[in-house]
């Protein structure tokens, strides 16, 4: 993930028109508002997934497809719930989102370089989350 989804956010800076930004601060309010940490999963899943699709590069669409269908696999899914545990889904609501968040206004200024580095650093929260 660390060598895919910055470029992925990336090429959706460089694609992206106003509808896809629209629906990309969907993806992050359904994270903002998820009650569980199924529903965060789910979203985080949407908005990554929706990224992939904008970024316009069906190598990228699939291998971010092929990713989350990783995520979903038992071994992850116990690590995810350990951390998930430990950070809570108010982590995800509120540290995720503004992450996310974050991407979207890079990719709404169609700033390329803004949105890689502001997905490599949601996904080193994310691999911090995970490794303690």
């Amino acid at each position: 993930r660390m060598l895919l989804e910055p470029m992925v956010a990336a090429e959706a800076a460089r694609h992206a028109d106003a509808a896809d930004v629209a629906l990309l601060r969907d993806k992050v309010q359904a994270g903002r508002t998820a009650p569980d940490r199924a529903a965060c999963e789910q979203a985080d899943d949407a908005f990554h997934r929706a990224l992939a699709q904008m970024s316009g590069n069906p190598i990228l669409f699939g291998f971010l497809v092929y990713l989350s269908g990783v995520r979903r696999r038992v071994a992850w899914q116990r690590e995810w719930e350990t951390t998930y545990r430990r950070v809570g889904v108010r982590a995800f609501q509120t540290i995720h989102s503004d992450q996310h968040e974050r991407i979207v206004d890079a990719i709404g200024d169609g700033s390329p370089e803004r949105a890689a580095a502001f997905m490599t650093a949601h996904l080193e929260t994310i691999r911090a989350d995970m490794s303690r």
